[in-house]
């Protein structure tokens, strides 16, 4: 990874651009790197071109075009560094926020089978009880009486899992080869 990508952040925002010489245009946001923010549009532009643009969330900004690949244009804010600063962790702010990788998807349905007490197994080889809350074809619930780390890869009884979620007192834990649908009922043993 170049340092240039390792500096871009992905950000989708929209924006309306205007000048005293052009009609009022729609933009999208692409990302935003050192170099300045990358928009697309359907309208031309010209590198020099000075824009006023309101984009969702940051404002009316103040700009000069810098670079333009059609359909996208890149932009650089005209202010001052206190303001450029303020600007920059705003942008990196909703970045993040859009960028946050979703929950994984319950895709089986869960019991709560007869057997609830389950061994539990670190990699280090230490065992412990944990108590079954429900299982899946493709995970399972758990109380426990210690604290395990998320992306921790653990046995539930004979099954490897990986640690997925934790909540007070428990985790979730994705088994790494799930059960055929039809192995998840209320006799199983884990």
């Amino acid at each position: 990874m170049t340092a240039a990508t390792s500096q871009r952040h992905v950000i989708v925002l929209p924006a309306l651009c205007w000048n005293v010489r052009r009609p009022d245009f729609y933009a999208v946001t692409a990302d935003v790197t050192p170099e300045g923010i990358r928009l697309r549009s359907s309208a031309r532009v010209a590198a020099g071109e000075e824009l006023t643009c309101s984009i969702r969330h940051i404002g009316l900004l103040e700009v000069r075009v810098t670079q333009v690949a059609s359909p996208d244009f890149v932009f650089r804010v005209r202010g001052g560094r206190a303001a450029l600063n303020g600007l920059a962790r705003e942008f990196m702010t909703l970045a993040r926020a859009q960028n946050r990788h979703p929950e994984p998807v319950r895709v089986h349905h869960r019991i709560v089978p007869a057997q609830k007490t389950v061994e539990i197994t670190l990699e280090c080889g230490l065992a412990f009880p944990g108590h079954v809350l429900n299982v899946s074809a493709s995970g399972i619930g758990l109380l426990l009486d210690r604290t395990l780390e998320l992306g921790e890869t653990i046995r539930v009884g004979g099954r490897a899992a990986r640690v997925v979620r934790q909540f007070e007192r428990g985790i979730g834990a994705a088994f790494l080869e799930p059960f055929a649908p039809e192995a998840v009922h209320a006799a199983m043993t884990l």
